[in-house]
């Protein structure tokens, strides 16, 4: 199945037609076409930053081939908190002692929109990191030695594959790792020294 070209669907996101991209580049609509088309040649680079300043998206969109699903969905998001309309709603307060007012607040279905799409887009590139954990040398078998420790629902091997995991990840971050347990930590750090030191 053929997948939208990237500048193609950011023109229909944004709502901006193909002929007017080509008046803005100087080129015939022809052109345009040929670049999004089945054949899909490549965008000549020097039309790269004038589509980056259209758009106002960074210039590496416009180089891509493909779109992730991710990137589908932080797209929409982007155009969705670019056209947000606001309206104000009211409503009314009591305090603790009794006096009521009324609370002002702006609103937008748009950025409401946005936030879960925000969400899903956070779910979907999660997705494809793990998805592409496939393309690594045994990366398919520690996936599914992950589905099976899971599966026995064991706490213990789950919490410490968790300690683990938030070892590996925050080991080098500025905030540091802290595990509560002393000992263990130093375990972690001398396994850690040793597979850094071994592979």
């Amino acid at each position: 199945m053929e997948t939208i070209h990237p500048l193609k669907y950011i023109a229909q996101t944004f709502q901006v037609p193909l002929s007017d991209i080509a008046k803005e580049l100087g080129v015939k609509k022809q052109t345009v076409n040929e670049w999004v088309g089945k054949r899909r040649k490549p965008i000549p680079e020097k039309h790269i930053p004038k589509l980056a300043k259209l758009f106002d998206l960074d210039e590496s969109w416009f180089r891509k081939q493909e779109l992730k699903g991710s990137e589908i969905i932080e797209l929409q998001r982007i155009f969705l908190e670019r056209n947000a309309e606001f309206y104000e709603v009211e409503w009314e307060h009591m305090d603790e002692d009794g006096n009521t007012y009324t609370i002002a607040e702006a609103r937008s279905d748009e950025l409401d929109a946005a936030n879960i799409l925000y969400f899903e887009e956070e779910k979907q590139r999660l997705l494809e990191d793990i998805s592409s954990i496939y393309d690594e040398p045994g990366g398919e078998r520690i996936l599914e030695e992950l589905v099976l420790l899971f599966s026995t629902k064991k706490r213990a091997k789950i919490r410490m594959l968790k300690d683990v995991l938030e070892f590996l990840a925050y080991h080098d971050h500025e905030f540091g790792f802290c595990v509560l347990d002393k000992e263990v930590e130093e375990k972690l750090n001398d396994l850690y020294q040793y597979y850094t030191k071994t592979r």
